[in-house]
């Protein structure tokens, strides 16, 4: 089990001291995915056993911790145009840094059942983004500038990048600058919304 997927069952249930709980809330009111994603995991998962247990009843911290938690895990800057469907304005999503200079990451979806996600990832002119495996397919889109895959390949704004399941990308670099669209898995060795 992941330590973001073990805090995050521990935070819904309840059990993490207060130090943890900070830290864990922290991360959500940052709007990182993966604990989002995880927490809304454990907290569906928590309420299935306590409606599987009726004999139970959550201490009414514990319980608003939760609903608070749920509550931080909507996606921030996405409004609903009507129900289900979301838009996401542009200048409205939020960018994190990668931990690579120069190189940020707006995450657009998050699927933990197909363990897939929809990203941009900005690089600024001359960033490098490290080599990596594909656990799956990844699917790149250049929104604009221009990015080189090591001294293989070159593309530019409308390119569009397919690596197929099991290729290695070389370091990701760009001489403008730019935005790519990437779909890819949360499975691969190096990813933009670590699991």
């Amino acid at each position: 089990m992941s330590e973001i997927r073990e805090q995050a069952v521990q935070y819904a249930a309840g059990l993490l001291d207060a130090a943890g709980r900070d830290a864990f809330e922290a991360l959500l009111a940052a709007g990182d995915p993966v604990a989002m994603a995880e927490v809304e995991s454990a907290l569906s998962t928590v309420e299935s056993v306590v409606g599987a247990a009726p004999v139970y009843t959550p201490r009414p911290h514990v319980k608003s911790r939760l609903m608070a938690a749920a509550a931080a895990s909507k996606p921030k800057g996405f409004q609903e145009a009507w129900e289900g469907v979301t838009v996401l304005r542009q200048g409205e999503g939020k960018w994190r840094e990668t931990g690579y200079p120069g190189a940020k990451v707006q995450i657009l979806h998050l699927d933990k059942e197909t363990r897939m996600s929809t990203s941009i990832l900005k690089l600024e002119p001359g960033a490098v983004y490290p080599p990596h495996h594909h656990t799956a397919v990844e699917q790149c889109l250049v929104l604009s500038g221009d990015v080189r895959f090591g001294n293989k390949l070159q593309i530019f704004a409308g390119d569009f990048e397919k690596a197929e399941m099991g290729t290695d990308h070389e370091s990701l670099t760009s001489d403008t600058g730019c935005e790519l669209l990437i779909i890819s898995c949360l499975d691969d060795e190096i990813h933009l919304a670590p699991a």
